[in-house]
């Protein structure tokens, strides 16, 4: 099938199916809040607070509706009015995002493809055994295949909520936790939502400053085979307009160590937010030795009305520095529409750049997604 033919089907698509809406780091930036404001993992990612719940009704879709009569809320309604956040009392919440795909790929002298992707669903629980204070939180994902625990842990506040502690199964504190878990950035440091891991975590929130520390497993997370762990550490600074932060990773695993390294920032520069964010990544005890890697992300992200979002990206990624001309390029844009609460679509197309030869890092995606959420 050809590109065009692709494209058409999906816009088809796109006329017949609901859709919905997600968290990013680029909506901290458009906020200037920390990403622990929105979800309750301090980190970002996973269930949304009552806070981010409330935000991406109010302020992401285009119209608003009751959900008890599917009605529009009258203009001039209270922010709070026809707001349901998944809060069941003070001590239980619960949230979900589900992600359905349809996408289409032209690999240079290949045939086309369009496929349904896998659909993707997490179930949130949130217990606060007590307010505040004590949390216990899981994330499970029960599609597709079989149910897969992503995150189970317990999270302990101080009273003045500048610092915790967690212990269980997580997400390490590791760069941008953009979704995207195609890009490089997150390919290259194997930082994905598709990798968790047991251990410890503690935090720190000072004011403009967050700094989170983990200790876990590591050798790619599960049972434990060895006396080696990984550390991740994370540390960022935000400011109204603009943040930085970088990260710090060793896995030590013996023979086979990796050490990691991570710059990043957001701008927002009126309806833009950037993000711009470089790895750095050092493997020892390759099959040929030392292997060292690079890869580099900008976006930018324009609020061209409320509900639409367009965003562009470009990313570069060397697989091994010392190797040359096998570098690639990734080139995307993506219209993010959310015509009311609960639901987002986006429409995408990805360009490849990679070594002539190989026909497949160079081929051209398009897509459409429907991330329906609580």
């Amino acid at each position: 099938m050809k590109t065009g033919t692709v494209i058409a089907a999906m816009l088809a698509a796109v006329l017949l199916a609901p859709a919905s809406a997600r968290a990013e780091p680029y909506l901290a930036v458009r906020t200037g809040l920390k990403c622990g404001v929105c979800h309750v993992n301090p980190t970002g990612g996973g269930k949304r607070t009552e806070f981010g719940s409330a935000y991406s009704q109010t302020a992401l879709a285009e119209e608003r509706l009751d959900p008890a009569t599917g009605k529009a809320v009258p203009a001039g309604a209270p922010s709070d009015a026809a707001v349901w956040t998944g809060k069941l009392n003070d001590h239980f919440a619960i949230g979900s995002d589900l992600r359905a795909n349809l996408s289409g790929t032209r690999v240079p002298n290949s045939p086309s493809t369009v496929a349904f992707d896998p659909t993707r669903a997490q179930l949130y629980l949130e217990v606060k055994p007590i307010v505040d204070r004590l949390t216990i939180y899981l994330d499970e994902r029960v599609a597709p295949g079989s149910a897969t625990n992503r995150e189970t842990y317990a999270m302990l506040w101080t009273a003045d909520r500048t610092a915790y502690v967690k212990a269980g199964r997580m997400f390490v504190p590791f760069g941008l936790r953009i979704e995207d878990d195609a890009a490089f950035i997150r390919q290259v440091t194997g930082t994905s939502f598709n990798s968790s891991d047991d251990g410890v975590e503690g935090g720190l929130e000072l004011g403009a400053w967050s700094v989170n520390v983990s200790v876990t497993n590591g050798a790619g997370g599960g049972a434990e085979t060895n006396r080696g762990k990984m550390i991740s550490s994370l540390a960022t600074y935000v400011q109204p307009d603009w943040r930085v932060g970088a990260s710090v990773n060793a896995n030590y695993n013996g023979a086979a160590d990796r050490r990691m390294q991570s710059v990043f920032a957001g701008l927002r520069t009126g309806i833009v937010a950037w993000l711009a964010s470089g790895i750095y990544v050092t493997d020892d005890g390759t099959p040929t030795g030392r292997l060292r890697q690079w890869a580099t992300l900008v976006e930018g992200n324009v609020e061209v009305a409320k509900g639409h979002n367009l965003k562009l990206t470009y990313e570069y990624y060397d697989p091994n520095k010392d190797v040359k001309e096998d570098q690639r390029e990734r080139y995307s844009a993506v219209w993010e529409y959310m015509p009311i609460q609960f639901t987002q679509f986006r429409l995408g197309a990805r360009k490849n750049n990679g070594i002539p030869q190989n026909n497949a890092q160079n081929a051209t995606e398009v897509f459409l997604q429907w991330h329906a959420f609580f």
